[in-house]
């Protein structure tokens, strides 16, 4: 399981919250914690390492359904989101790693 601190573009400005993620055979699980709300993530890891996974994000206003492809390079994240309404970047960093 590996935690990352991230950073994401939001029409909003920049959000910082923490993705928690498990990937076995493939298969990935997870959550992000961000803006106070914690969102169930799921998805696949490409064999190239790049992760596709489908999530909501909670707001205040309302929760937005979205697919994210992140790549993973070392101990760094960057990638997009694709919601209806919105595009937004992300970057991170490695906090830790548990067995």
């Amino acid at each position: 399981m590996q935690e990352y601190h991230v950073t994401i573009q939001s029409q909003m400005g920049p959000r910082e919250g923490v993705l928690t993620l498990r990937c076995q055979g493939g298969y990935v699980t997870g959550w992000l914690d961000l803006v106070g709300h914690l969102n169930a993530v799921r998805g696949v890891q490409a064999a190239d390492g790049t992760i596709r996974l489908f999530h909501p994000i909670k707001t205040v206003v309302s929760t937005i359904s979205c697919e994210t492809v992140l790549h993973l390079n070392g101990e760094a994240l960057s990638g997009t989101t694709t919601s209806e309404t919105a595009r937004m970047r992300w970057e991170g960093a490695l906090l830790r790693q548990k067995p």
